[in-house]
């Protein structure tokens, strides 16, 4: 975050579903964008992305954890991937 490495912490875990119906209930309002930052698939390697907000027309507004089951499994053995809600400001 801003050129800085921290730690943050994210919402509780979503469905994709549930991040659809997120995004179109803020749509409403605002305008908004879903930005992947890392995903993690058993099946292949783990790929991580940085995006770059201009502060004068982009907000976050949440990150999230999406993940096919919400709670947390005892195996690190599951799919998911972290994204940000970002507002796009006029």
């Amino acid at each position: 975050m801003n050129e800085e490495e921290k730690e943050i912490r994210t919402s509780v875990n979503i469905n994709q579903q549930q991040l659809d119906d997120y995004i179109t209930r803020l749509n409403k309002e605002f305008e908004i964008e879903f930005y992947e930052l890392f995903s993690k698939n058993v099946n292949q390697n783990e790929e991580e992305i940085e995006i770059k907000l201009n502060k004068e027309k982009q907000k976050l507004i949440r990150l999230v954890v999406v993940k096919d089951n919400k709670t947390f499994l005892k195996s690190k053995k599951e799919n998911y991937k972290i994204g940000a809600v970002i507002s796009n400001q006029k």
